[in-house]
């Protein structure tokens, strides 16, 4: 083979040179025996994969061979050019070459490749059809191809819809987790700022280690921000302040902490103070479960804002102008967006002079 129909052979997609209509074995993957499945294209594939790479046990060569087997998939219109979504009807078992298979998996080597080969048949992505004599090529009947010994993707393609759903619950755990180390690192920062007892103060130092660790769940950050919460009102309770007179910034107007009592603490909250708790997955996520009286709603309220890092005097003024159900909603826009945010205390001010209207 010369260099030029070497580089041909390497950058074209399946080989559809001819061979012998004879079929030397039954393990051929034939397209009429083809599971069914949800036509998915190639990007939304492999955007699922590359996502979930990590909860599959793949490294990110082997993800580089799922995208350069796909690749070897017929999926371009020849009229139009544009990619057509992968299909039941369209044969998955990749018969080119390896030496194909390598120049489109970056360049690595075949040894390279077989080890990924093998590692994704183990985990039940792929399916090795094989000749008589190992070799890959396509069958054919009455002039058309039927089938092919090769490796066969209609493992992967079954699992495409599944693979899909587990990359999105992935991605919402990975924002979940980002606030949440964020609110951790705050709450960090006031827990040191106590006068903490050396086992204590050592547990906090540590948990800036532990939101680091690639295996955190949302569940054990939310169990590391609790403790948090609880190290903070345990000292809060035990060294009380009394109440003074704070001024918000950029607000001329003096507010007092009492704001926050109401008189009618039983009343379940309604009007103007009636939310949606559905409508802030953030805020749901640290308080699964909505308050029933305007005193629980108020206590949520203050608990959240002191998470952000937001100031009482703020909070107050944000409930007298606005009322708790959009307190509530700003508490939320911010959470979900807490690392961008550097100043909490100022970007809420903000919200509430803007929406208030002054």
């Amino acid at each position: 083979m010369t260099h030029q129909n070497s580089v041909a052979h390497r950058a074209g997609a399946q080989e559809t040179c001819a061979q012998p209509d004879r079929l030397t074995g039954a393990g051929y993957g034939a397209i009429c025996d083809q599971p069914g499945f949800a036509p998915i294209s190639r990007r939304d594939l492999m955007v699922a994969v590359n996502t979930v790479a990590r909860d599959l046990g793949l490294r990110a060569a082997s993800v580089v061979v799922i995208d350069a087997l796909l690749s070897c998939l017929p999926c371009r219109d020849p009229k139009t050019r544009t990619d057509r979504p992968i299909a039941p009807d369209m044969l998955l078992t990749i018969y080119a070459a390896n030496d194909t298979l390598c120049f489109r998996a970056r360049g690595i080597t075949d040894r390279q490749l077989r080890r990924h080969l093998a590692k994704l048949e183990d985990i039940g992505l792929i399916q090795r059809r094989d000749s008589a004599n190992g070799k890959r090529f396509p069958v054919h009947r009455a002039g058309e191809i039927v089938g092919a010994f090769g490796i066969d993707l209609s493992p992967l393609l079954v699992q495409a819809g599944t693979l899909v759903d587990r990359a999105r619950q992935r991605r919402e755990q990975d924002a979940e987790l980002r606030g949440l180390r964020a609110i951790i690192g705050r709450l960090r920062q006031d827990c040191l700022a106590l006068p903490l007892d050396d086992a204590q103060r050592d547990w906090v130092e540590q948990t800036r280690a532990l939101v680091r660790r690639a295996g955190i769940t949302p569940a054990l950050a939310r169990d590391l921000l609790r403790r948090m919460q609880d190290l903070i009102a345990t000292w809060t309770k035990a060294n009380p302040t009394p109440e003074t007179e704070q001024t918000p910034a950029t607000d001329g107007q003096n507010v007092r902490h009492k704001e926050r009592k109401t008189t009618d603490t039983k009343k379940p909250y309604d009007g103007d103070e009636h939310a949606n708790w559905s409508d802030m997955p953030t805020l749901a996520s640290f308080y699964p479960d909505p308050p029933r009286t305007r005193h629980a709603l108020h206590r949520v309220i203050y608990g959240f804002g002191k998470m952000l890092g937001i100031e009482d005097a703020l909070i107050a003024t944000g409930l007298a102008r606005l009322g708790g159900s959009q307190v509530l909603r700003c508490l939320d826009r911010i959470a979900a967006d807490i690392e961008r945010i550097k100043h909490p205390s100022g970007y809420f001010n903000r919200i509430v002079i803007s929406e208030s209207g002054m």
